[in-house]
């Protein structure tokens, strides 16, 4: 897996997406869908680190703040998992996280073989499921009772 450079892509002067580091994962404010998830599986920060793939996770800064952490992980050859943390404050820069992630995501897909990716979205989580659909990713299917919490997902995909 290589190191993905940042594109160039248009983000207001108080927003960058750099690579992500531990302390970006300390300092995110989880809003109550994630806070639920987190409350699910012991050590969450720990298994965000430990499942980020270096050169392929970042972290999305608004005025100083982390608002989202996100990244993608091998499956297997040519089959990607995309993950995507939101952070309170991200709806105060939607649009350009939105620009910068689709940018990275289509970056990866061209540069390293990609033919599938996909993410998990949890089916009552209205904010993930739209974010998600304007990264291009599409319904796959739903996984009942599939999250740490009991909560239904959908497998979301998307091809280049």
């Amino acid at each position: 897996m290589s190191l993905i450079q940042l594109p160039t892509f248009k983000m207001r002067p108080d927003e960058q997406i750099v690579p992500l580091q531990y302390n970006h994962l300390l300092s995110i404010d989880l809003g109550p869908h994630e806070k639920e998830y987190a409350d699910s599986i012991s050590g969450y920060l720990d298994y965000v680190w430990e499942n980020s793939e270096h050169g392929w996770s970042w972290a999305a800064i608004g005025r100083g703040k982390v608002i989202c952490v996100f990244g993608v992980r091998d499956v297997w050859p040519g089959v990607v998992e995309a993950w995507f943390i939101p952070g309170e404050g991200l709806e105060n820069h939607t649009r350009s996280t939105l620009i910068g992630a689709r940018a990275l995501l289509s970056e990866v897909m061209a540069t390293s073989g990609i033919r599938r990716m996909q993410i998990f979205v949890k089916s009552q989580h209205m904010v993930a499921l739209r974010f998600a659909k304007a990264l291009h990713f599409e319904v796959e299917c739903k996984h009942r009772k599939f999250g740490p919490e009991g909560a239904d997902y959908y497998s979301m995909v998307r091809f280049e």
